[in-house]
């Protein structure tokens, strides 16, 4: 993992949260990890929302639920607005369901890095 200044860092595996985790599966950085714990299940919230909760602009707040849609975490919810027309709603997956994905992303994963140690011998 890339630490605040790009420089490759560590994590320490004896103090690894599940947040910890799931950022490292999906690659994930600080902000979306803020805006993951900031979304609720039931009701959902919008952009405009986690801006304010997480004090970033809304492009910062949009860019991040979009990630965490494309990874899985959350989904949108596309409801008729009064003024505008349409809104987007997050809503983040329940923790049973985060367990399991995250748990088969990381099955995957340790096989596919077994797989690529075997070739080893192409380091010279």
């Amino acid at each position: 993992m890339l630490d605040k200044f790009g420089k490759l860092s560590r994590m320490d595996p004896d103090s690894l949260s599940c947040l910890d985790v799931v950022k490292c599966i999906y690659n994930l950085t600080d902000t979306d990890i803020l805006i993951f714990e900031n979304l609720p299940m039931d009701e959902g919230i919008t952009a405009q929302d986690v801006s304010k909760l997480i004090s970033k602009d809304r492009s910062t707040a949009h860019r991040g639920l979009e990630k965490l849609v494309a990874c899985g975490v959350c989904y949108k919810e596309r409801r008729a607005g009064t003024p505008r027309g349409y809104s987007n709603y997050y809503h983040r997956i329940p923790a049973r369901e985060l367990y399991k994905k995250t748990e088969a992303s990381l099955d995957k994963c340790y096989v596919q890095v077994k797989e690529a140690l075997k070739n080893i011998d192409e380091l010279g």
